[in-house]
């Protein structure tokens, strides 16, 4: 489990997967994990006080794993963005949802993607193909993040700080649509 340890990162859009995965060899990235579904759950009180305050409570599940993660602002982050982050591997991620809703919290915000994780020394890329495209989120630390970022050919003002959330709706607002979850559309059974 993290002890409150700070989580820094970025996004930067990429065209497609491929060319963000061939250009994080070409400087040198190993493989962490193979391409890999992911889904999560954002957990709520239907006072919806946990998103008013910045925080989020997270099922995730990801390459036949579940983890639980507790984000709490940071400050300080600057042009990345800085959180706390607190995280466990969940064993039974069903048996935490149902006690999720005993202590009365409920699915505020599902999003999906498929996720590919590289490493660098100091930064963890993980190649993100979501429904709003492909973005390379890399986390770690800062100097690593701004030296990787400027030689995949980005600049600080091009550094991605919003959450998934945020920019599904963002680009729902712009479309005069309400947001919903972020699903992809995937074949039945998934």
């Amino acid at each position: 489990m993290t002890e409150g340890a700070p989580e820094t990162e970025i996004k930067l859009p990429f065209p497609s997967a491929a060319e963000a995965i061939e250009r994080l060899r070409e400087l040198g990235a190993n493989f962490l994990h193979e391409r890999a579904f992911e889904d999560n759950v954002a957990y709520d009180l239907p006072s919806g006080d946990l998103r008013a305050a910045g925080r989020l409570l997270r099922l995730r599940r990801y390459g036949g794993r579940a983890w639980l993660t507790y984000k709490a602002p940071a400050g300080g982050g600057g042009r990345h963005k800085v959180r706390t982050e607190h995280e466990t591997e969940i064993g039974d991620p069903d048996a935490l949802e149902r006690l999720l809703g005993d202590l009365g919290y409920r699915p505020a915000y599902r999003y999906q993607k498929h996720r590919t994780v590289l490493a660098l020394p100091g930064v963890e890329a993980s190649v993100d193909e979501t429904p709003l495209g492909c973005f390379v989120e890399l986390e770690g630390d800062p100097e690593a993040i701004d030296a990787l970022a400027l030689r995949l050919g980005f600049s600080a003002d091009q550094y991605i700080v919003a959450t998934y959330r945020e920019l599904h709706e963002a680009a729902c607002a712009s479309r005069g649509v309400a947001a919903g979850n972020l699903l992809l559309d995937l074949p039945s059974g998934r």
